[in-house]
């Protein structure tokens, strides 16, 4: 009896230390400071885009996921080809 007792008190201790690892450190981790933040304002994400090389745009004909896979593995690798391999 007393051993059933132990298992079920370790088994409950068990459980809270696991939550608590599980969502303690969600509340641990600290929120960013909106001063820190790089990104400010909405041309900010275009400048950052542009300052890694080309940036291709998905086009905006395309509207259900099927268009859209689709173009990424037929139209987009030879965009990036082209890109990679301007001619002259």
């Amino acid at each position: 009896m007393a051993i059933s007792l132990l298992v079920v008190l370790a088994g409950a201790v068990g459980m809270l230390l696991l939550l608590l690892t599980w969502f303690g450190s969600r509340s641990i981790t600290p929120e960013i400071e909106d001063d820190l933040d790089p990104i400010l304002g909405p041309k900010d994400p275009t400048a950052i885009y542009e300052s890694h090389g080309p940036f291709i745009p998905m086009p905006a004909h395309l509207k259900t996921s099927d268009q859209m896979v689709d173009w990424m593995t037929k139209e987009l690798p030879k965009l990036t080809a082209e890109i990679a391999n301007p001619r002259s």
